[in-house]
């Protein structure tokens, strides 16, 4: 399992405040691809760092979560 976490978008912050996500569990994702929205002295879009599907989200809309913590659980894909 890989998890994308709370980045930080500039180097003071501690938190942000999940705005929107931008996928639901089951949803295949891939590399660059936008998955929530965030607000934290600005507006930003957070985006995978990861290629699987979305196998769970810890975090709620409107939530504020601390950086580096984990907000999605990605099942990568491995080849085979």
């Amino acid at each position: 399992m890989a998890y994308i976490t709370m980045a930080p978008m500039y180097p003071t912050m501690s938190s942000g405040k999940v705005d929107e996500f931008l996928v639901n569990i089951g949803d295949t994702v891939k590399v660059g691809m936008p998955v929530a929205e965030i607000v934290a002295e600005g507006y930003y879009t957070l985006v995978s760092e990861f290629e699987g599907v979305v196998k769970e989200i810890y975090a709620n809309e409107g939530e504020y979560i601390e950086v580096d913590t984990p907000i999605i659980e990605i099942e990568e894909i491995t080849e085979e």
